[in-house]
């Protein structure tokens, strides 16, 4: 699989994002930006840097779910970079009061979407950011997309700017059986190759009066490269995984009891070479009440399958500023 197909597979989930937004969820108040953006890439990842245009201030009771969406929002080097050149990125949605304060300790402040940029073949990342905000109490909220760029090729006085192209945004809307989960920090794993790995559970009940719903499963994946201070297995004869991942759901009634066989949704191939090194695998799985034959709830997963080279991570838990890393939603609706 070459490096033009995963930009196939990462536009084409972006693309669902953004029809699935307009199409079922109608449309939702966004800011684009106005202008281009430019920024310099670090040895390291550091702070984030926000993209200017894109904050949204909404209020919002205790406990309400702000499912949240970016439309849009790439990034690309503003010189040609070469072969070797690769930019680690890792693109966030982000929230935190409306008055610049940080949310209570603990609470989970927004999602991350990551990869690296493998130039000459890719001359741009396009992200596919999706999360729900709870309200941690009744107040105002400010959200807003952010971006961080990095690589060890920046050293002896070298210098790169990257760039977000006009016209990135984010898009708020409000649902009433809006749920989130987050894979929990101990619960992450290495998959061989040749296993499929079923992680990232969680029972959604529909809404009772809608007729449609969604599921997100979106999985932060890392290739075990040789020598990874990351996960361990990967050896020099392969130069990358390839990995297959989708959605699963079990129809079950009230009491766990499962109603039929599970409704799998669409598969999508990554190739997450040495070079590419990590990726988010957005998944979505578009459900109507009518297939669950009477049930009101699912049990859902992810499914992750080591197609071929070496072993690869799915990265749990938080990254820092309580940023969640392998996380899903269900959304119901009515279209």
């Amino acid at each position: 699989m070459r490096l033009n197909t995963i930009r196939t597979a990462v536009a084409a989930a972006g693309a669902l994002v953004v029809t699935l937004a307009g199409a079922v969820f109608g449309t939702a108040p966004a800011s684009a930006v106005s202008a281009d953006f430019e920024y310099e890439v670090g040895v390291n990842a550091g702070p984030y840097v926000d993209v200017p245009g894109t904050a949204i201030t909404f209020d919002a009771a205790a406990g309400e779910r702000s499912f949240l969406w970016s439309r849009y929002f790439s990034t690309e080097p503003v010189d040609a970079l070469s072969a070797g050149d690769n930019i680690g990125n890792t693109f966030a949605i982000r929230c935190q009061g409306a008055d610049g304060t940080a949310l209570p300790s603990g609470t989970e402040t927004g999602a991350y979407w990551a990869a690296n940029l493998v130039p000459p073949g890719e001359t741009r990342l396009t992200t596919a950011l999706r999360w729900v905000f709870i309200a941690p109490a009744d107040g105002s909220y400010t959200c807003r997309l952010s971006i961080v760029s990095y690589s060890s090729i920046i050293k002896n006085g070298r210098t790169v700017t990257m760039r977000v192209p006009a016209g990135a945004e984010l898009a708020r809307k409000t649902y009433a059986a809006t749920a989130r989960w987050t894979l929990p920090a101990d619960k992450g794993t290495t998959v061989a190759r040749g296993i499929t790995a079923t992680t990232l559970g969680y029972t959604y009940t529909p809404s009772a009066t809608d007729s449609d719903f969604v599921v997100y499963q979106d999985a932060a994946l890392t290739t075990c490269v040789y020598n990874s201070s990351i996960c361990s297995g990967g050896t020099s004869a392969h130069t990358g995984t390839v990995v297959d991942t989708w959605v699963e759901a079990q129809p079950q009634n009230a009491s766990g009891v499962a109603c039929g066989g599970p409704i799998a949704g669409p598969v999508s191939r990554w190739n997450i070479t040495d070079d590419k090194h990590h990726q988010t695998a957005a998944n979505t799985l578009k459900l109507t009440k009518a297939q669950l034959g009477g049930c009101t709830q699912v049990r859902t997963t992810l499914k992750v399958r080591n197609v071929s080279g070496n072993p690869v991570n799915i990265h749990d838990g938080h990254a820092s500023q309580t940023i969640a890393a392998t996380h899903g939603a269900g959304i119901s609706y009515t279209p």
